[in-house]
């Protein structure tokens, strides 16, 4: 009788971009994105804004940059379908949710991060060390980003940037 068994770090999982973590999701829930809206492709990770629209959905369009918003949350990955249009349906992660997020450059933990527009390399969003007076927090970095391109985990949090360094909860 042979006694082999399956190794159980033979099949490692890596984190997602968009994927909720581990970490309790408080907010979560369903929205629609307008119909209307002017953007084409809408990828896991891209924060969205309310919308006033009438109707039974909660509907959103996405944030353009940093003095787009107030951010409501962020789109998660989903298993099924991770590239948007108008008029899909999105999950969406809203305050105390924690995703995982790509970086645009280097930044610290606990770094205020806005998500920056769709690139056109990637067409994947990306977040990045803002304290500009003005601009739209998404969250707060709750890993460090050493370049360009890596996977940190980001504690949702739409907040407004008064002043350098102060961040006003919206």
């Amino acid at each position: 009788m042979s006694n082999i068994s399956q190794n159980q770090n033979s099949f490692a999982q890596t984190p997602m971009l968009g994927q909720l973590t581990n970490d309790p999701q408080p907010q979560t829930f369903a929205c629609q994105i307008d119909p209307a809206s002017v953007a084409a492709v809408i990828n896991v990770g891209q924060a969205v804004k309310l919308k006033d629209i009438a109707g039974p959905q909660i509907m959103v369009d996405v944030c353009t940059g940093p003095t787009d918003g107030p951010v409501l949350g962020v789109i998660a990955y989903n298993m099924r379908k991770n590239s948007y249009v108008p008029g899909d349906t999105v999950e969406v992660v809203g305050p105390g949710g924690v995703l995982v997020l790509a970086s645009s450059a280097a930044f610290a933990r606990g770094a205020q991060l806005a998500i920056t527009p769709n690139t056109v390399t990637t067409n994947d969003p990306t977040v990045a060390n803002d304290v500009t007076a003005g601009h739209f927090i998404a969250g707060i970095a709750l890993g460090k980003a050493t370049a360009a391109g890596q996977l940190v985990k980001v504690k949702i949090n739409p907040t407004t940037n008064n002043l350098a360094g102060q961040v006003t909860p919206q």
